[in-house]
């Protein structure tokens, strides 16, 4: 993310302030890292890995 703050895309406080009217959840683990997250698409009747993260999908589900 070019250009951009780094806090902005790991504070989960200011994700949400950011994108709460693009996402239906953001679970706040606290202050994140730089490498990604997993993303979970929930919005089909089961939920799929769009991006595989640091987020280990198979300890959750």
């Amino acid at each position: 993310l070019p250009g951009e703050i780094v806090e902005e895309y790991t504070d989960p406080e200011l994700i949400h302030e950011k994108f709460s009217k693009l996402v239906d959840v953001v679970i706040d683990g606290g202050i994140g890292g730089t490498q990604p997250s997993t993303i979970i698409d929930c919005t089909g009747d089961e939920p799929i890995v769009t991006r595989q993260g640091l987020g280990a999908w198979e300890t959750v589900h």
